[in-house]
């Protein structure tokens, strides 16, 4: 229950009971409440009643004592404190002060004003505030290091070999005006025909689908049913065919008959070299209809005719073999987001030691040349810009061609490292970059087709380059900052505030290595800043150890004025903003992080209460 709450309902009570009774407990309280010099401390947890009195000061509060939010002391004028208390003792006392402030009458409720110390907030800082979980990893000595692996680029099946819908179509029309009388059976279509895929830069062999469709539209002129046969000489469907058969219904040239066969080509080969087996891109196919041998035959004019639309759809090659061009895949302008640090809001840090490795995958069987043109990290909270500097980005990187194995490629492999040696690695990453800009262009087949048509992909084939970046938390931080947004818990509402004005003291227990300066700030909802609290001093770093990680974490205190314009704010529902910078004693000395590090920090009100309100 809350203190306003506790008030009244003890106004209700007095109301109705013109009689106090004063026991030992009131009598003890009393004797805290009007004592205006000497703060009081209660030692005799036994016997509160008895309890025992000594002198205390200011410089005796610790920042947990200080911060604490199970108890809340009212500290009055006289600026005393109920500590080492049990809990419901320690809640009963400041019921039983606001009592003998708040109902000494019976002509109704009236307001009056103490000096308090009341918790507004408490939060903590981990190594999970600068970096996400998934980023880091620990060793069995609790030392961090960031790791993150990202895709540089990859080349997708279509840039390689995109297979295109394709359509042939053959027509048949009688050659004289007619009329002609044709007998049951008759073949009147038959035709060879090889038509070309035409794929840029491609020349193709053989290929195996993963996916694709063929569908065969027969339209009917002819006032007999006709009978189709469709062969592709060179390819074998996944049952060991080759041919489809059609079937379309009688029909006339005002209202012609249509039919449509469709195949699913997943699991077929073909063979594209042609009749001769000595072209490229090339299906040979054998069409023909007859009318139907069971019918009565048909009269045909020059009017009549049959239309065969052959078309081959959403074709995805499972294998393709051939030669694959000499040629240029251009990768400009890439852009690839990195969220390593989203959660630093300021500062910059020094990194002891990073490492960046390289992978570059090649699964197609083509020679393969990789030129990195450009490699740029930005910071777009700063606007800062920094170049990566390495030997790989002064010529191309050359790929061995994958080798096929019948079943899938066995890939080749290439993989460079940079380091703060040979490269800048370190002042790129120091940027705090959320993102990298990059130009890559491939060149395949460099040296032409020395593989005489044996170039080759599978559908598992891959063309790809892969980061992975190491960075153990060995750093020198200057102002490196982190904020959280907290909501203040505070006493009254926003009809009736409490609190009037005063002084935040801002209590920390830093674990962390680094000296902290803290920020203070209203903020909306949008995170617009409404005022700023300025806090004077800063926190003390923890204590250092032979083996310089922390050994100690430290007690340390600061404050900021808030004015009652600045409680309006926070009553109206806005939020505090806490920020905290971080900065290394020794700015030459690397620190290594550790996970156990924290810092605690908790934010109380030393201001002047209005029991009852300013309603």
């Amino acid at each position: 229950m809350s203190l306003d709450q506790h008030i009244k309902d003890h106004r209700r009570y007095t109301a109705q009971n013109s009689n106090w009774i004063m026991d030992p407990f009131l009598t003890f309280i009393g004797r805290i409440v009007f004592c205006p010099v000497t703060m009081v401390e209660v030692n005799n947890v036994s016997d509160p009643y008895n309890a025992t009195e000594k002198p205390v000061s200011d410089k005796d509060l610790s920042p947990r004592q200080a911060g604490s939010s199970s108890s809340r002391p009212l500290i009055g004028t006289l600026r005393g404190r109920i500590e080492n208390v049990a809990p419901p003792i320690r809640v009963a006392s400041m019921i039983l002060i606001a009592v003998l402030f708040g109902g000494c009458g019976k002509d109704g409720p009236s307001k009056w004003d103490v000096d308090v110390l009341a918790p507004l907030v408490s939060t903590r800082f981990t190594i999970g505030d600068l970096l996400a979980d998934s980023l880091v990893t620990t060793d069995t000595e609790g030392r961090i290091t960031l790791v993150y692996a990202s895709e540089l680029f990859a080349v997708d099946l279509d840039s390689l070999l995109g297979a295109p819908d394709t359509n042939f179509v053959y027509r048949y029309g009688l050659p004289t005006p007619g009329p002609l009388a044709f007998p049951a059976g008759l073949e009147i279509l038959d035709i060879e025909d090889a038509s070309r895929f035409e794929i840029d830069g491609v020349e193709l062999r053989t290929i195996a689908l993963r996916e694709g469709e063929l569908r065969i539209r027969t339209t009917n002129m002819v006032a007999s049913t006709l009978l189709g046969s469709f062969q592709l000489t060179g390819a074998t469907f996944p049952d060991g065919q080759s041919t489809i058969l059609t079937s379309v219904g009688p029909g006339t040239p005002a209202s012609p008959a249509t039919n449509v066969t469709v195949r699913d080509l997943a699991g077929s080969r073909f063979d594209l070299r042609g009749p001769q087996f000595n072209s490229v891109n090339t299906l040979y196919s054998l069409i023909s209809s007859r009318l139907d041998p069971n019918g009565q035959g048909a009269v045909v004019t020059d009017q009549d005719s049959i239309l065969i639309d052959v078309s081959y759809s959403g074709l995805v090659p499972a294998y393709a073999k051939g030669f694959f061009g000499q040629r240029a895949v251009q990768q400009e302008g890439q852009d690839l987001p990195l969220d390593l640090f989203r959660n630093v809001v300021a500062g910059s840090l020094d990194l002891d030691q990073v490492t960046l490795k390289l992978n570059v995958e090649n699964g197609v069987g083509i020679d393969i040349q990789v030129a990195i043109n450009s490699f740029q990290a930005f910071n777009s909270r700063t606007g800062t810009a920094v170049d990566l500097s390495h030997a790989i980005l002064n010529g191309p990187i050359n790929l061995n061609r994958a080798i096929d194995l019948g079943t899938g490629p066995q890939p080749s492999y290439y993989a460079n490292v940079l380091d703060n040696s040979d490269s800048n690695i370190d002042e790129f990453l120091e940027v705090l970059p959320d993102r990298v800009t990059y130009d890559v262009s491939l060149l395949l087949n460099p040296l032409g087709d020395i593989s005489n048509g044996n170039d080759f992909l599978y559908y598992e084939s891959r063309l790809k380059a892969d980061l992975e970046l190491e960075v153990p938390l060995n750093i020198i931080a200057s102002d490196l900052t982190l904020e959280t947004i907290v909501e203040p818990d505070l006493p009254g509402s926003a009809e009736g505030h409490a609190l009037q004005s005063g002084e935040l003291m801002v209590f920390g227990t830093n674990g962390f290595p680094f000296a902290t300066r803290l920020e203070l700030a209203i903020v909306n909802e949008a995170g617009d800043v409404l005022g700023q609290l300025p806090v004077s001093g800063e926190l003390l770093p923890g204590v250092l150890g032979p083996d310089r990680t922390v050994i100690q974490a430290v007690d340390s205190r600061t404050s900021a004025r808030i004015t009652p314009e600045q409680l309006d704010l926070l009553y109206q529902g806005n939020k505090l903003r806490l920020r905290a910078a971080f900065n290394t004693v020794d700015p030459d000395e690397h620190l290594r992080i550790l996970d156990r590090y924290a810092l605690d920090v908790q934010i109380t009100a030393r201001a002047n209460y209005l029991v009852n309100g300013d309603e």
